[in-house]
């Protein structure tokens, strides 16, 4: 299987091989480009053509390196994890978990969540379950699949979280969540101010977390350089089922919001994240 060959890969080749997929997907393909493009411009109208075409391109390196990223979980060891991801300010999550209490993260597309699943093994000891929606291409899904469950986690399709939290409530675990696309049309959102426009944002993750009682964080993935990454934790509610109803959704999309911010080629731009115009 090709994954597994890119996998064996060392980073010096990973990464030559992500500069040409992304030279390939920009100027040749012309993958997904007009889109985005226009998501640029929508989140940032203030830019400048030079500016924001300035991003697409670094958008479209940071979503090669990310994929190629991915595929290296599958072999990435103890030591490269413990050089290349740093865990910062997770005293409260440590704490914790040591008292044997789950824990939901939501995060975004903005870095690897399976490199930091894997920091987050070796430095706790403590499995991190991530929910996922299943990819049509079946070899794909099950390489993922086996990324996500080395060590000893339990990935969990989005339809089934709510059940899966109930029947493993007194497993010691994270669970991990990106919330940060667009909802699908049947899914209950919250209409919300981000990037320049109202943006739909899936209300399912608050649900679940308030009927579960979990106490939840964010986590900021941020690069420090090409294959080096730092994720911040920082809280969104001890006790969800006490806040006011949409407040931690609210909360999240602005955590999702500063990190973009704070750099912008690292987000998921090419999505359709915003399909209809909302009026």
């Amino acid at each position: 299987m090709i994954y597994k060959v890119i996998a064996k890969l060392p980073f010096s080749i990973l990464y030559l091989l992500s500069n040409i997929v992304a030279f390939v997907l920009y100027y040749v393909v012309r993958y997904r480009r007009n889109i985005s493009y226009n998501n640029i411009k929508r989140a940032f109208p203030n830019k400048s053509t030079s500016e924001a075409t300035e991003i697409q391109k670094s958008a479209y390196q940071y979503l090669t390196d990310a994929f190629l990223e991915t595929i290296k979980a599958y072999q990435i060891t103890h030591d490269e994890i413990h050089d290349r991801v740093e865990l910062v300010n997770f005293d409260e999550v440590q704490k914790l978990l040591e008292n044997n209490q789950q824990i939901f993260f939501m995060t975004a597309h903005t870095g690897p969540i399976d490199w930091i699943a894997h920091a987050v093994y070796n430095k706790y000891n403590c499995v991190l379950d991530s929910v996922y929606k299943p990819v049509h291409k079946k070899s794909l899904d099950r390489f993922i699949y086996t990324i996500r469950s080395r060590h000893h986690g339990t990935p969990i399709p989005y339809k089934e979280l709510a059940k899966d939290i109930v029947r493993r409530k007194h497993v010691t675990r994270s669970i991990a969540m990106l919330a940060d696309l667009e909802p699908r049309s049947r899914d209950q959102a919250l209409l919300v101010d981000f990037l320049n426009q109202p943006t739909r944002f899936f209300l399912g993750s608050e649900r679940v977390v308030k009927l579960a009682g979990l106490p939840t964080f964010f986590i900021a993935i941020k690069r420090v350089r090409r294959g080096c990454y730092q994720a911040y934790a920082e809280k969104l509610a001890d006790k969800p089922s006490e806040m006011e109803p949409q407040s931690l959704t609210r909360k999240y999309a602005s955590c999702v919001e500063k990190v973009i911010l704070e750099y912008p080629p690292a987000w998921l731009w090419t999505h359709k994240r915003w399909k209809k115009r909302s009026t």
